[in-house]
C-alpha cells in the first residue's frame, strides 16, 4: 500500500543540475553521473558554488533588455575575491581574452587572443559601451570570457574561423569532380591574381614556374601533367588568386581538392603547401585555422632543416639553397607578423637560425621589418617596466628601428614610405609594407591609448572634482602620454588613408581581404579615443566613415561584413547620428533631420593631431560621402599628417613627468606591472 501512493520518480525537486541539463532545460537527478548526460555519454559537471542571482531594484544601472543578452557569463572559478588586495593588484587582471563555443555536447571549442590582437581592443570598447558588464568582470582570473563582446559586435563567426562562406564552400564541392571541371579561362586568370598580388609574401617558384605548370595541367598529354605536390600548389594559388573576384565560391572548391590529394611525403614542398594554406584561410576570415597551418609550417621547416643553411659540400641540395632560404624566410615573415596581429607567440626565433637571407629584395625587406615587429611583441608586451616612461622610452626606441627601414624600402622598391601610391603589382607591395610599417607603429602605442582612457574614465568616476584640493602635476595628461597617444592615432589614420586611396586607385589592392583586418584595426582605435574625448568627433569620424566606405567597395562576405557591422553597432551605440549612411541619395532626406552641434577639441594637443581640421567650421559631405554629421571628406595630404616622430617630440625625457602610485592614486606597483595583463579587458584600474 505505502508504494501506492508513492510519488512518480520522475517529480523530485533538487537544488542543483548539471551543466549539460542546465542548456537544455531539462530535469536532472543530480548524481554524478546525472542519468541524462550517463544516456548521452557526455561530461557530466555541476557548479562549484551556487549562483546568487541580484534582483532587478538592487542594479543601480540596469541593462536594456538587448544588452543583458550580451552580459558576459562568469565562471565561478574567476569569481571576484574581496579578500586579494594589495600593491600588486595589477597581477589580477586577465591576460587578454578568450571566448568558447560550443556547436554541440561532443564539440567544445575555447580559443585565446592576446593584447595585441584586435579582439582585445573590442572587448575594450565592450566594456565602454556595456560599464555593468565590466563591474561584474571577473578580477582574479587569467583570461577573461569575451563571448558577449563576441556577439554584440557579431565577430563570433571571425574569432572562431567559422565564416558562413566556409560551409557554402564545402557545400558546393564534390569529390567526384574530374580535374578539368575549372575552364582554363577562368584557371588562368585566378593565377594571374594571384601572381600579382600575395604571390610576393611567399614566392617560392619563379612565376614562369607557376605558368608552365598551368599549360601543363591543361595539357591534353598525359604525359606532360605536374605531379600532385606541384599541382596542389597550383590548385591553392588559383584558390587564393579567385577570393577577391565573383567567383569566390571556387576558392573553397580548390581548397578541400587540395586537401584531399595532400601526401605528405617532401618537406619542402609540404612546408610550402602549409604556409599557402595558412594564407589562405588569413584571406577567408579565419585567423585560428591560419594560426594553426603555420604553426604545422613551422615545425616541418625545422623538422627538415630549412633554418640552417646546406653544407658547401652538399651538391644536390646546394641547387635549390635559393628556394630554401626564400621557403624559410617567408614563412618567418608570414609567421612573425601573423602571431603579433592575433596576440600568440611565435614559434621561429632568430637565435636558432643559421641561414643566410634570401636575395629576393621584398622578402628581405619584409625581414627586416619582421626583426622590429618581434622586437614590439618581445619588449613593449612581453616585458616588466619600471615605469610608463620607461616604457614610452622603448617604444620611441622602436621608431627609430622602423625608420630605418625605409632605406630598404627605397632598395627593394624604388620610392620611399611617403611616396604616391603605386598601381598594379608594383602598388601591392607598396600597400603590403605600409600597411604592415604603420600596423606595427599602431600596436607598439596602443597600450598607452588605453591607459589614457582607463586614467580619463577614472578620473570622470571619481567624487572629488580633478581641479580641487589636488596638486595640477597629479591630473594634468604629461605632453610624452599625449605624444605617444598620438603615434597611435596617426599610424590609424594613415592606414586608414592609404587603404582607402589604394583601393580605389588599384583593383588588386581592393582584392586583398586581409586589409579589412586593417582598417578594422584602425578604425576602433580612433572609435576608443573618441569614446573618451568625444571632442575628437570632428577629426575622427571622417577616417571611421572613409574606413566603412573602402569596406564597402570590397566583395561581400566575411571578415570584411562582419567588420562592417561591429562598426556600425558601435557608432549607433555611441550616438544615432554617428551612423554612416553609404548611400549619397540619402543625403537630402538626412539634410533634413536635426543636426548635432559639434564642440571643436580645445586646449589638449592631443585631441588635434591633424592640423588639417578647422575649428567652429561647417563642412559639406563628397558624394558617395554621406552621414548624419555635417563632415566633410579629409583632404588626403601626408604633409598634415606626419606624426609625432618627424620633430613634434622633446630631444630629451630626462626631465619629463612620470607615473607614481602617488600621482595616480592606484594601489599598484608599477616595478611589477605585465602589460600583458594591463592592455587586458579587465578594466577597474582604481584600487
Amino acid at each position: 500500500m505505502a508504494d501506492a501512493i508513492k510519488p512518480p520518480t520522475g517529480a523530485w525537486r533538487i537544488p542543483k543540475a548539471c551543466q549539460e541539463c542546465r542548456k537544455r532545460k531539462i530535469r536532472c537527478n543530480g548524481l554524478n553521473p546525472c542519468k541524462t548526460c550517463q544516456q548521452r555519454e557526455t561530461p557530466c559537471i555541476y557548479r562549484e558554488v551556487t549562483r546568487q542571482r541580484k534582483r532587478r531594484i538592487d542594479t543601480d544601472h540596469p541593462l536594456s533588455e538587448s544588452d543583458s543578452r550580451h552580459a558576459p557569463r562568469v565562471s565561478p572559478s574567476f569569481a571576484p575575491n574581496s579578500k586579494t588586495d594589495g600593491p600588486s593588484m595589477m597581477v589580477q587582471y586577465p591576460s587578454s581574452v578568450s571566448a568558447t563555443h560550443m556547436a554541440s555536447p561532443s564539440c567544445k571549442l575555447e580559443l585565446y587572443y592576446g593584447p595585441t590582437s584586435h579582439f582585445s581592443l573590442i572587448q575594450h570598447v565592450y566594456h565602454e559601451l556595456v560599464p555593468n558588464a565590466s563591474s561584474e568582470a571577473a578580477s582574479s582570473g587569467q583570461v577573461e570570457e569575451a563571448g558577449a563582446g563576441l556577439d554584440l559586435f557579431s565577430f563570433r563567426r571571425i574569432f572562431f574561423g567559422t565564416p558562413d562562406s566556409q560551409e557554402a564552400g564545402k557545400s558546393s564541392s564534390s569529390a567526384d569532380m574530374g580535374m578539368m571541371f575549372l575552364p582554363y579561362n577562368l584557371a588562368k586568370i585566378f593565377l594571374d591574381r594571384y601572381l600579382a598580388h600575395l604571390y610576393h609574401v611567399m614566392p617560392h617558384q619563379p612565376k614562369a614556374y607557376f605558368k608552365q605548370c598551368l599549360e601543363k595541367l591543361y595539357d591534353p598529354s598525359p604525359s606532360e601533367h605536374p605531379d600532385t605536390l606541384t599541382r596542389a600548389m597550383l590548385l591553392l594559388s588559383m584558390a587564393i588568386g579567385s577570393l577577391g573576384t565573383e567567383q569566390y565560391a571556387w576558392g573553397d572548391v580548390l581548397f578541400e581538392r587540395v586537401k584531399e590529394s595532400l601526401i605528405p611525403e617532401r618537406c619542402l614542398e609540404t612546408n610550402q603547401e602549409c604556409s599557402s594554406y595558412g594564407n589562405y584561410q588569413n584571406e577567408q576570415g579565419r585567423p585560428n585555422s591560419a594560426f594553426l597551418h603555420l604553426g604545422t609550417a613551422t615545425r616541418k621547416a625545422i623538422s627538415a632543416g630549412l633554418h640552417k643553411d646546406v653544407p658547401p659540400g652538399d651538391i644536390q641540395r646546394q641547387k635549390t639553397i635559393e628556394e630554401r632560404r626564400v621557403t624559410f624566410w617567408s614563412l618567418y615573415n608570414f609567421e612573425t607578423w601573423f602571431c603579433f596581429h592575433v596576440g600568440r607567440p611565435s614559434s621561429l626565433y632568430l637565435k636558432d637560425v643559421a641561414i643566410e637571407y634570401a636575395q629576393d629584395p621584398f622578402v628581405r625587406l619584409l625581414t627586416e621589418l619582421c626583426k622590429t615587429i618581434s622586437r614590439s611583441g618581445n619588449e613593449i608586451y612581453s616585458q616588466r617596466h619600471e615605469s610608463l616612461l620607461h616604457m614610452w622610452r622603448v617604444a620611441r626606441s622602436i621608431i627609430h628601428d622602423l625608420r630605418n627601414h625605409e632605406v630598404y624600402m627605397k632598395q627593394a622598391l624604388g620610392f620611399d614610405l611617403d611616396a604616391s601610391i603605386e598601381i598594379g603589382s608594383l602598388g601591392v607591395r607598396q600597400t603590403i609594407f605600409i600597411t604592415l610599417y604603420y600596423h606595427t607603429l599602431l600596436l607598439t602605442f596602443r597600450p598607452f591609448l588605453i591607459f589614457r582612457g582607463h586614467w580619463k574614465r577614472s578620473l570622470k568616476a571619481s567624487t572629488q572634482p580633478p581641479d580641487t584640493n589636488a596638486p595640477p602635476r597629479s591630473f594634468k595628461v604629461p605632453t610624452w602620454l599625449n605624444e605617444a597617444c598620438n603615434h597611435a592615432i596617426t599610424a590609424a589614420s594613415k592606414t586608414i588613408h592609404h587603404l582607402s586611396e589604394a583601393s580605389r586607385r588599384n583593383d588588386l589592392v581592393k582584392q586583398l581581404r586581409y586589409h579589412g583586418h586593417f582598417l578594422s584595426s584602425s578604425a576602433f582605435t580612433l572609435i576608443y579615443d573618441l569614446l573618451h574625448d568625444p571632442s575628437t568627433a570632428t577629426s575622427h569620424l571622417p577616417w571611421i566613415y572613409t574606413t566603412l566606405q573602402t569596406l564597402g567597395s570590397m566583395r561581400p562576405g566575411d571578415p570584411i561584413d562582419s567588420t562592417i557591422s561591429a562598426i556600425q553597432t558601435v557608432l549607433r551605440k555611441i550616438n544615432p547620428s554617428y551612423e554612416f549612411l553609404p548611400y549619397s541619395d540619402q543625403y537630402t532626406s538626412l539634410k533634413t533631420k536635426a543636426s548635432v552641434p559639434m564642440s571643436s577639441p580645445a586646449g589638449n594637443t592631443a585631441s588635434q593631431p591633424y592640423g588639417w581640421i578647422p575649428s567652429a567650421t561647417t563642412f559639406t559631405p563628397r558624394p558617395g560621402f554621406t552621414q548624419n554629421f555635417d563632415l566633410s571628406a579629409p583632404q588626403w595630404n601626408l604633409q598634415h599628417l606626419e606624426g609625432p616622430e618627424t620633430g613634434a617630440s622633446s630631444g630629451s625625457t630626462d626631465d619629463l613627468l612620470d607615473f607614481t602610485q602617488s600621482d595616480m592614486g592606484w594601489n599598484f606597483d608599477f616595478s611589477t606591472m605585465d602589460l600583458e595583463a594591463f592592455c587586458s579587458t579587465y578594466d577597474q584600474l582604481s584600487g
